[in-house]
């Protein structure tokens, strides 16, 4: 693991700018009826996932992300980068254009999180796939399922009533 230094920060922070600087070609804002959609997944998806990895990394299956990284990649990526991304993409482009997409976003900020923080360094994915590359690219992988489960869940929450004014 490389030392956190305000410059590795910065390197990470601005490829996920320039990252959201493409993905607005899909949305250029939310729409009022939107926002809550937008914040019930985002934060839904942030910290479910933030909680996550330590649990995964307590169970064996994952690599430690430090707090800082996880809190980033979580809350700023996962949350408020794909979730946009997810709105921009649900009503105009097919479910494997989606999942094609989220797991090539997801491959380019893990690979900068690994280059920058000495993150995402685990030897296999569930100990199926061995080696660090299968690891990196088995939990894009599992990302490019964000769209399906959330397209999922938000149909959920809307049918049970669980959540009101979702568009779903």
């Amino acid at each position: 693991m490389h030392t956190v230094t305000p410059g590795r920060v910065g390197i990470v922070l601005l490829v996920y700018a320039t990252t959201f600087l493409v993905l607005l070609t899909y949305r250029r804002s939310i729409a009022t009826d939107e926002r809550k959609t937008y914040v019930v997944v985002a934060l839904g998806w942030a910290v479910s996932v933030f909680v996550g990895n330590y649990l995964l990394f307590l169970a064996g299956v994952m690599s430690f992300l430090p707090w800082l990284n996880n809190f980033m990649h979580t809350f700023l990526w996962i949350g408020l980068c794909l979730s946009w991304l997810y709105l921009g993409v649900r009503d105009t482009q097919p479910m494997f254009f989606q999942i094609v997409l989220f797991i090539f976003f997801s491959l380019v900020v893990k690979v900068t999180e690994q280059l920058a923080f000495g993150t995402w360094e685990h030897p296999h994915f569930f100990w199926v796939l061995r080696g660090n590359h299968w690891y990196v690219l088995g939990w894009s992988v599992a990302d490019g399922l964000y769209p399906l489960i959330t397209r999922t869940a938000l149909r959920y929450f809307a049918r049970s009533g669980t959540i009101h004014g979702l568009k779903v």
